[in-house]
């Protein structure tokens, strides 16, 4: 659709075209010779001309309005009558149309056939007629063709009014291939213009202008088009005048020069226009390939390029006519549910949505078009942007991490511009670092608020890296704040230089450090403080790693071991014990467990092991552990006690009261026997009397009734002999005995801990496998113990005189019968010798050495249980090693 001004001019001039038929008709009517030919009245228009002139005006009236049937109906005169005046001029056939109007008024001029259409009249009919049936029918002509041909009938009706003038002043024959008037020529011009102006919007035109080679081309095109169809008028009448032709000769001559003008102008315009559509269909189908859409004004899509199809999953056909933005769901970054805004010649970033649900980061950039003769269009030019848009999303985040990590570890970053000394700080950096903001700003008052030591340090650190070319540096130094205080702190900074190598400027980060200084200055000083401690205390102190390997040794582990530290620093621990790894004792078993288990001994636990010194010497020691985890390794810290001089005391006082039992147990059977021969002495005395008596009165003869006397007497000092010693054993063995329910486990337990004590340097084991249903006994807890301690006495006994490391000792408990359980000692040693097995339990049996043992241990364990209802028995184990076992009523059965 064309602008307004240029519809206002065109209406305007297709009015006035109109208003100048209509008079020149009028004169007709009127018979107003004047009025016929605008004062030429010997070239006056001809009533069928006037009326093909009216159709013309009237119909571009009605195309310029949009009433396009309308228009094709008034377009229809000029073409019928063109058609018809060509057809009686090259047929020379008179069809007698001529003069059906106003015949009288046309036998009044001396012409040929006065009242046929001209030429010129006919041809400008033809060519402003087919321009404005193509713009009625669905654009049929293109518009630069239509703007061109308007350009060829202003040529015509210019030449025509000329060779008017020219005729009129040269007082010559008229011209009668070109024969018109001033009337039709003025019509002519005006609709020509109309046309002109109403498509100066399109084509080549505006082509031309645009472009400088163009316009010099239109300059040129302009006056040729306008000129060049007069050159024939001129010359047929030049050669008329001189007689050269004929009239018809003359006149055929300009007809062909006038169509030859014609043709090429109409060749270069088709050719152009060929051209120029060839390009325009490369340059549409590359745009095509690009993501663009064309809307309305009021958004609706009315093309959609492939590109944009790939895009967004829409084809052509579904998206046409469909809002853009709502069919996208598009929305500015900013905003989450309004649409965004539809800007004129602006770029705004929006989010849309895919077919598929996908949403993608898109730049738009949007511009209106506006062409005469067509309805607005807006260009939407859209770049997929999500690869850009999540890399600033990233960058954003990224910049907002490193915001926050320089926040949360109180890092402060900075930039130092070496040719100003300008420092500038990150938002938040000098607060981080104790600073007033706005108090460093340049290298001088950097300077002055450090050390001066410090200062001449980092300038020397600086200098250093300049002449190295190093791309960094690392600093360290300590500010003084205006309170008196000092703060430390490190960091490092990248060196930029510059073609000659001179430092530019630096970006660095630096980090307070001065709780960490004095939290360092403290480690220092209590590292001072415990190392003064393990060079005094008395017993030997080693770290060692979860590896083994010792880290520290003291000056008393220098003493206890004849080693020098620096002799065992960084070697095994295992050089510091007499057995291999596959020979270690229980012992070393127990510090190796301990050293994997990584957990602290408890609270009075130790360890006992076995030491070697550098000379090859073996000692006992004891040990006791904690365990520290520094940055994920464990070190253990060891204490060792040397233990020689303690076992040698406690095998001393063992031996002592082994003597002092022994000693003990003579005493007592001395007065055993000194009562026995007490309480005897006289019914046996008593005894030997009656029975010597008797037999010296048989020697003699005497009477038998005397002699049974004195056997009689004699039997009596027997039997109270005996009946002595029966109320001794029933004295010693059942009277004492206290029956009651008692716990088995911590009786037996109690009496081991009573035998065990000095006997850690033999490295005996004991372990014991109690059955746990079976808690409570009925016995006599005192007697019980008695017998444990007796038979766990007599292992130790035999497994202190046994070499090598296996020395083991098991006690046992499991229910033996309904009423009845069975309590085990099993030890590792040699075993019983087989002809002692059946007067073991015997008295003043024993396998001990001579004078070390009496023999009456077993015989009283034996008698004690006995009297509990239960049996004691031994026997060896086939794979080594003796087992006494005894038995004790259950706790239902003493209930009974």
């Amino acid at each position: 659709m064309a602008a307004p001004v240029n519809r206002r001019v065109a209406l305007a001039l297709a009015f006035f075209g109109l208003a100048c038929s209509l008079a020149a008709f009028a004169g007709w009517l009127l018979h107003f010779p004047a009025l016929r030919g605008f004062g030429l009245n010997d070239f006056p228009i001809w009533p069928w001309t006037a009326i093909g002139y009216i159709g013309l005006s009237l119909g571009f009236l009605a195309s310029f309005l949009g009433r396009r049937r309308l228009a094709i109906n008034f377009l229809a005169v000029p073409l019928t009558i063109a058609l018809v005046a060509l057809f009686e001029r090259w047929t020379e056939i008179d069809l007698g149309v001529d003069r059906l109007l106003f015949p009288a008024q046309l036998d009044e001029f001396s012409f040929s056939f006065p009242g046929r259409v001209g030429i010129n009249p006919a041809a400008v009919f033809l060519v402003l007629g087919l321009a404005g049936l193509g713009q009625c029918v669905h654009d049929l002509v293109a518009k630069e063709m239509r703007s061109l041909v308007a350009m060829i009938a202003l040529g015509l009706a210019a030449a025509a009014a000329i060779i008017i003038l020219f005729s009129r002043a040269g007082a010559g024959p008229a011209l009668p291939l070109l024969t018109t008037s001033l009337p039709a020529a003025i019509v002519s011009i005006s609709l020509a213009l109309a046309a002109i102006t109403w498509n100066s919007g399109f084509g080549w035109m505006r082509d031309l202008a645009r472009d400088p080679d163009n316009r010099r081309m239109l300059q040129i095109l302009l006056p040729a088009a306008l000129i060049l169809p007069v050159l024939p008028a001129m010359l047929e009448l030049v050669l008329a005048r001189r007689m050269v032709f004929t009239a018809a000769p003359g006149q055929l001559l300009a007809m062909l020069g006038n169509v030859l003008i014609v043709g090429t102008i109409a060749y270069w315009a088709v050719t152009r226009v060929a051209r120029e559509q060839s390009v325009q269909v490369e340059l549409s189908e590359a745009i095509d390939v690009t993501t663009m859409a064309l809307t309305s004004p009021d958004g609706r899509i009315v093309h959609w390029s492939e590109g944009a199809a790939r895009l967004f999953g829409w084809s052509e056909e579904e998206a046409r006519g469909q809002n853009k933005y709502l069919l996208l769901r598009s929305r500015c970054e900013s905003a989450e549910t309004t649409l965004p805004r539809r800007p004129q010649d602006e770029t705004q970033e929006l989010v849309e949505t895919t077919r598929d649900g996908r949403e993608i980061a898109i730049l738009e950039r949007v511009h209106r078009v506006e062409i005469a003769g067509r309805d607005p269009v807006i260009i939407h030019k859209m770049t997929d942007i999500s690869d850009r848009a999540r890399a600033v999303a990233e960058l954003r985040e990224s910049e907002e991490r490193l915001a926050i990590a320089t926040a949360t570890h109180e890092v402060g970053v900075f930039e130092w511009e070496v040719a100003t000394g300008r420092l500038a700080w990150a938002p938040g950096a000098e607060e981080r670092l104790g600073l007033v903001p706005g108090t460093v700003t340049s290298f001088d008052s950097w300077r002055d608020q450090i050390e001066p030591e410090d200062a001449e340090r980092v300038m020397e650190t600086i200098e250093g890296a300049v002449a190295d070319r190093a791309p960094r540096f690392s600093f360290r130094y300590r500010f003084k704040k205006r309170n008196g205080s000092v703060r430390a702190v490190e960091g490092s900074s990248r060196a930029f230089y510059d073609a000659e190598g001179n430092l530019v400027r630096t970006i660095g980060a630096m980090l307070d450090i001065t709780e960490r200084e004095e939290r360092e200055a403290a480690l220092r000083r209590r590292e001072a403080q415990l190392r003064s401690i393990i060079e005094t205390v008395p017993e030997a102190m080693l770290a060692v790693d979860e590896e083994g390997t010792i880290r520290v040794f003291s000056t008393a582990a220098e003493a206890l071991w004849d080693y020098r530290a620096h002799e065992v620093l960084g070697h095994n621990f295992a050089m510091l014990t007499p057995y291999p790894r596959d020979e270690e004792p229980e012992s070393e078993t127990r510090l190796g467990a301990f050293l994997k288990a990584g957990k602290p001994l408890e609270q009075g636990q130790t360890i006992a092991a076995a030491g070697l010194t550098r000379g090859g010497d073996r000692f006992p020691m004891e040990i006791r552990g904690g365990v520290a985890q520094i940055d994920g390794h464990l070190l253990y810290t060891l204490f060792a006690r040397n233990l020689s001089e303690q076992f040698a005391a406690e095998e001393r006082l063992s031996e002592l009261n082994a003597e002092l039992a022994h000693v003990g147990r003579q005493s007592a059977m001395s007065e055993l026997a000194a009562d026995m021969a007490h309480e005897l002495n006289q019914p046996l005395a008593a005894t030997s009397n009656f029975l010597a008596a008797a037999r010296m009165l048989l020697d003699k003869g005497e009477e038998f009734e005397r002699v049974g006397e004195l056997l009689r007497m004699a039997n009596e000092q027997t039997l109270r002999a005996g009946e002595i010693i029966r109320r001794l054993r029933s004295f010693t063995m059942r009277g004492e005995v206290d029956l009651r329910i008692m716990p088995l486990g911590p009786t037996i337990r109690d009496a081991a801990d009573l035998v065990l004590i000095g006997t850690s340097q033999f490295n005996i084991r004991l372990t014991y496998d109690l059955d746990p249903e079976i808690p409570c006994v009925f016995a006599d807890r005192v007697q019980v113990q008695q017998v444990v301690v007796n038979l766990l006495r007599n292992s130790i006994d035999v497994l202190r005189q046994q070499g090598g490391n296996d020395r083991r000792i098991i006690v046992r408990s499991r229910k033996s019968t309904k009423d009845m359980i069975a309590i085990e000692i099993v030890d590792s040693g040699p075993g019983i010798p087989e002809p002692m097995l059946d007067q073991l339990f015997s008295r003043f049996t024993t396998t001990k050495k001579e004078g070390a043992g009496m023999g009456i241990g077993l015989s009283i364990s034996k008698r004690i249980i006995e009297a509990h209802g239960g049996v004691l028995s031994a026997e060896n184990r086939p794979e080594g090693g003796a087992v006494f076992r005894f038995t004790l009523p259950t706790t239902e059965q003493g209930g009974e």
